[in-house]
């Protein structure tokens, strides 16, 4: 697990950033394979967001400073591609001006950016829709039985 400078795209990266989470177990359900890591330089805080390149898992989730689990970040083909945040209120401030509440998920979709680089679309955030619920809600609800995927 790591960012763009480690990854290695046959398998693998050149230097692993992140380490499981040491609270919480690998879980796959509903065929996506789910796990809580966390970023080895943070030491025994847990600030750091979530890398960009995945490894063995098809979602990453991370956790706040009280433990509780904030954020999950889906990877196809390892490349990460949607991201799954309920740690804090988000407004498109740039887009349409809705607001989303911390506790109730948000969806924000990467792009690939003219240099091929992934880039969060922060501005165009919306709930998640059925599918998204379906495929990915009890997973989600395993690591943080609280969250909330509607208002």
């Amino acid at each position: 697990m790591g960012n763009q400078r480690e990854y290695i795209s046959s398998g693998g990266f050149s230097q692993y950033l992140y380490e499981d989470h040491k609270s919480f177990s690998p879980l796959t359900i509903n065929g996506i394979r789910g796990k809580v890591i966390h970023y080895i330089s943070d030491g025994d805080i847990d600030h750091t967001g979530l890398p960009n390149y995945a490894n063995t898992s098809d979602m990453y989730l991370r956790v706040n400073k009280n433990g509780s689990v904030i954020q999950g970040k889906v990877y196809i083909n390892r490349k990460q591609c949607i991201d799954f945040d309920w740690g804090h209120t988000h407004i498109n401030t740039l887009g349409d001006g809705k607001s989303f509440q911390k506790g109730i998920v948000h969806v924000q979709t990467y792009k690939v950016d003219e240099n091929g680089n992934t880039v969060r679309d922060s501005d165009n955030a919306r709930y998640m829709n059925d599918e998204e619920i379906a495929k990915y809600g009890d997973l989600i609800r395993a690591f943080n039985p609280n969250v909330k995927f509607r208002p």
